[in-house]
């Protein structure tokens, strides 16, 4: 597979511009990037909130394998990944004292800290990338941890009270429902100008949070292992298709362990285990990610569309949608594919 340096890369990224498009300022982003080079094709869009925290929304179809050879600087920045999409292997070659690849996978999210670290980074052909960056610096989460460093992960701790600098990567957790609310919120935000840069502020620092959180989960033992044999794995694989093949009327916790043969206990934590979300978590997923497809369809009217899906009130089917997406029902049927779903755009 090709190996560039990030130089050569952003360089042929630069020149693709010529036929794509490269926007400034706009919709409370300080670039957006519409193009097509000899690797994939793109539409990112970035912003520095503040001096000390910036966000990256990036959507890219690899065509070509590459790996991009770069080196991050020596400034102290936590760097938060959220993968929507896509999987990857990201290799240090010089970094000592901890495992020196990472793989990054869809639905998880990573917390970096690597001043002056080497990375190669693989992106495969055929891959569709849909992440969500946030860089933030040391300094900012020192200000919020004045009084209460205690209160962080041990990991964040040292790093905030010690001088000794210890790069880490960490793969924090699959991303929770609630993340995945944060995510659509900042891909579809709604406002213009310094409204939608309050706005995605507020959205990357509780995006942040929740990261956080979910590291402390672990480190507190919170989220325990549920030790599950091949034949419970596979009747929970069961009670998965059991409940996307009857969504609009979806059966009780306990009628679906019933149907597959396993304790409703067993069935719930082994469900959040495997698929990182409670059972009807996964239920409404699917639904909203269901209507969502029939919306853009554009055969079905909203009420038509709620009913098709199990809600048999179109308002509570409303609700539920804009919680997810961002976007009112009606709003994705009358010309808001675009935002929704961050198609390319050249």
């Amino acid at each position: 597979m090709e190996i560039i340096t990030d130089a050569d890369f952003y360089q042929q990224k630069e020149e693709s511009f010529k036929q794509g498009q490269l926007i400034f300022n706009t919709n409370g982003f300080d670039r957006i990037e519409r193009c097509q080079d000899n690797f994939s094709k793109n539409n990112c869009r970035m912003v520095e909130l503040r001096p000390d925290l910036n966000l990256d929304i990036c959507n890219e179809l690899y065509h070509k394998s590459v790996n991009v050879k770069s080196q991050y600087d020596d400034t102290c920045k936590l760097l938060a990944k959220f993968y929507i999409s896509g999987n990857r292997e990201v290799i240090f070659p010089n970094l000592k004292g901890v495992d020196n690849t990472s793989q990054e996978t869809g639905g998880n999210n990573y917390l970096f800290y690597l001043p002056e670290t080497e990375q190669i980074e693989q992106s495969l052909a055929g891959e569709h990338y849909h992440l969500i960056y946030i860089s933030l610096d040391i300094n900012l989460l020192q200000n919020f941890a004045i009084g209460l460093v205690e209160t962080l992960p041990k990991q964040l701790q040292l790093l905030i009270e010690t001088d000794s600098i210890q790069p880490f990567h960490r793969p924090v957790g699959n991303i929770t429902p609630a993340m995945q609310t944060v995510l659509q919120q900042i891909i579809n935000a709604p406002y213009q100008g310094v409204i939608q840069r309050m706005y995605l502020e507020s959205k990357a620092l509780e995006l942040f949070a929740l990261q956080l959180a979910q590291w402390l989960e672990t480190e507190e033992g919170k989220l325990k292992t549920v030790n599950l044999k091949a034949n419970e794995i596979d009747k929970i694989y069961q009670a998965k298709e059991i409940l996307i093949s009857n969504h609009a009327e979806p059966p009780t916790i306990l009628n679906l362990a019933q149907q597959v043969e396993i304790h409703h206990m067993k069935l719930k934590q082994g469900f959040k285990e495997i698929f990182g979300m409670t059972v009807f978590d996964y239920l409404y997923n699917y639904r909203m990610e269901m209507a969502q497809n029939l919306l853009l369809e554009n055969k079905m009217n909203v009420t038509q569309v709620a009913f098709s899906i199990g809600y048999s009130n179109p308002s509570q089917f409303a609700a539920a949608f804009k919680r997810k997406f961002g976007i009112t029902p009606k709003a994705c049927k009358m010309g808001k594919k675009a935002a929704l779903t961050l198609m390319f755009v050249l």
